[in-house]
C-alpha cells in the first residue's frame, strides 16, 4: 500500500458528533462513475443507491494529496438496480466508516439547499441530509418543522432502505468490528469509489461486486493504521459498539421514523465543540454548508473536482455503459432469493418524463402480519400501517379485503365497506412487486383516515 499520509496527522482529533447523515444517491454525488456488475451480469440501470449513516465520531485529516473527512458509526449502502437480463435486484452492504476526499466533501457541502434554509445545524440539500440526533436545543416549533420536512423529504421516500437498515442493526451478528473488522466506503484518491474491508472478517458474500461501486477490496486495516493511532482506533471501535447497542434496543415507530431520532437522543449526547466560533464568521460569505464539525475551518474553501476524475451529471448518458473493473474477478451469486423478474413493468427510458410522485417502485413481496379482530379502530390502524409500510399493491389489496371481512364480523354495515371491496379488487389485480406511487399512497391514506374519523365519531367498538 502506497502511503499518502503525513504521520503528524495521527494527532488529528476525534470529535463526537451523533447525527443522521444521508447521501440519497451515491452515483449522483460521484458523477456516475460506474454502473457495476452483479453475479457476472452487467447492470443497466441503478434505481436507488442511498448511503445512510448513524454517525458517532468524525475527524478531518491533512494528507499530502489533500484533506480527507472521516465519519464513523453504523452505515448502510442500499441499492436497487436492473440487470441486462431484465431482472431487478435489491442489495446492500454494512458500513462502519465513510472517507470523503476534500473535493467530494465540498461537492456535498456546497450543494443547493432544498429546505431548512435558515438552519445551520440541519442540512437538507440536493446531495446530502444531515441532522443532529438530539434536537432538544431547538424550540418546539422548530423541532416540529424539522421533523415534518424530514418526513416528507427523507423518511417517506426512503422508508424501505431505512427500515432495512434498522432490521440489520438489530441482528446480533452485524457490525461486529471486533471479529470482522471495519467496512469503509471511500473516495480517497487511491481508493476512489471502493469499499475497503479487513482480511480477518468472513466476507465471502460481502466482497461480491454490486451496483455503483468500483470494487470491494481487502486493505482497510493498513489504511486506517496510517490515519489513526491504535488508541484512537480503539476509541472508534468502542463508539461503534455503543451505537450498535443503542440502535439495537430502541423501540421506534416504523410509521413515524422521526421516532428513531427521538428515542436515540435519550441515550446519546449532542455534538462536540465547534473548531471555530461561528459567531465570528460572517454567514453571508460562507461558501458551504457545515456538515462536519471538524471541517468548520474550511467553510470558505472549496476544493475543485480533479481533472483526472471524470464526472457526469446526467444518468442517461451511461444508461448502456458497463463496468469492466471486475471482469477478472470470480463471482459467486449467493443472492438468488433477492432476484425478481417483474413482468409488465417497463422502466421509463428517461426519468424526466415521469413524475416521481406518480411512479411505482420495485419492492420485495412479503407476507402480511396477523390482523387484529376485536376493534374497528384497531383494524383500521393496522390497515394504515400496512399502506405506510411499502408493501406491494396486490398485498395491500389483500389487506384491505381481510380488513373488510373482519369488520363485517363486528358490525353488519359500515358506509365505506363497498369502497373497501372496490379498492381490494383494484389492487389485487396489480402487478406484484410494485409499490403504490407516492400520490396513490397519500390518497389511500386519506381514505383510511376518513374511516378512522368515522369510527371515532360513532365510537363503535366490540365489547369484550
Amino acid at each position: 500500500m502506497t502511503s499518502s499520509l503525513i504521520n503528524k496527522n495521527r494527532k488529528a482529533p476525534l470529535i463526537n458528533n451523533n447525527m443522521l447523515f444521508v447521501i440519497p444517491s451515491w452515483s449522483k454525488v460521484l458523477g456516475f462513475p460506474t454502473l457495476g456488475t452483479y453475479a457476472n451480469q452487467d447492470i443497466t440501470k441503478i434505481l436507488t443507491d442511498i448511503v445512510i449513516f448513524f454517525g458517532g465520531t468524525e475527524s478531518s485529516i491533512v494528507t499530502d494529496k489533500g484533506i480527507i473527512h472521516c465519519l464513523f458509526g453504523l452505515g448502510y449502502y442500499f441499492t436497487k438496480f436492473e440487470l441486462k437480463s431484465g431482472r431487478y435486484i435489491i442489495d446492500s452492504r454494512q458500513l462502519s466508516g465513510l472517507i470523503l476526499s476534500d473535493f467530494v466533501y465540498d461537492h456535498l457541502a456546497s450543494s443547493k439547499r432544498i429546505t431548512l434554509q435558515d438552519d445551520e445545524d440541519v442540512i437538507y440539500s440536493e446531495r446530502v441530509v444531515k441532522v443532529p440526533i438530539d434536537l432538544s436545543f431547538k424550540s418546539n416549533n422548530k423541532q416540529t418543522f424539522i421533523k415534518g420536512a424530514l418526513m416528507r423529504n427523507l423518511f417517506i421516500p426512503y422508508k424501505e432502505s431505512i427500515l432495512e437498515m434498522m432490521s440489520t442493526i438489530k441482528k446480533p451478528d452485524t457490525y461486529d468490528i471486533k471479529n470482522n473488522g471495519h467496512m469503509i466506503l471511500s473516495t480517497h484518491w487511491d481508493y476512489y469509489n471502493k469499499i475497503l474491508i479487513s482480511s480477518k472478517g468472513n466476507y465471502a458474500k460481502y466482497i461480491n461486486p454490486t451496483a455503483g461501486i468500483n470494487e470491494i477490496i481487502i486493505g482497510v486495516d493498513d489504511f486506517l493504521s496510517e490515519l489513526f493511532s491504535s488508541s484512537k482506533m480503539s476509541d472508534i471501535d468502542k463508539m461503534i459498539f455503543q451505537l450498535k447497542n443503542v440502535y439495537s434496543i430502541i423501540d421506534y415507530d416504523p410509521m413515524y421514523l422521526s421516532s428513531i431520532l427521538e428515542k436515540t437522543a435519550q441515550y446519546l449526547k449532542g455534538p462536540g465543540k465547534l473548531i471555530i466560533d461561528k459567531k465570528k464568521s460572517d454567514k453571508n460569505i460562507n461558501l458551504k454548508n457545515s456538515l462536519f464539525i471538524s471541517a468548520e475551518s474550511r467553510l470558505n474553501e472549496v476544493s475543485p473536482w480533479p481533472t483526472g476524475i471524470r464526472r457526469r451529471d446526467k444518468p442517461e448518458i451511461i444508461s448502456t455503459d458497463t463496468n469492466n473493473n471486475n471482469n477478472n474477478q470470480q463471482v459467486i451469486d449467493n443472492s438468488r432469493s433477492n432476484i425478481y423478474n417483474i413482468e409488465g413493468y417497463n422502466t421509463p427510458k428517461n426519468d424526466d418524463f415521469v413524475l416521481k410522485t406518480m411512479r411505482s417502485e420495485f419492492v420485495k413481496s412479503r407476507s402480511l402480519p396477523q390482523m387484529p379482530t376485536n376493534s374497528i379502530k384497531d383494524i383500521l390502524f393496522y390497515l394504515r400501517s400496512i399502506i405506510n409500510d411499502n408493501y406491494d399493491m396486490p398485498t395491500i389489496g389483500s389487506a384491505i379485503e381481510i380488513a373488510r371481512d373482519n369488520l363485517r364480523k363486528l358490525v353488519l354495515h359500515l358506509d365505506y365497506m363497498w369502497e373497501m371491496s372496490k379498492l381490494a379488487n383494484i389492487y389485487k389485480k396489480k402487478n406484484p412487486n410494485l409499490s403504490l406511487s407516492q400520490k396513490d399512497r397519500y390518497e389511500l391514506l386519506e381514505k383510511v383516515e376518513s374511516w378512522i374519523n368515522n369510527a371515532n365519531k360513532n365510537m363503535i367498538r366490540l365489547n369484550p
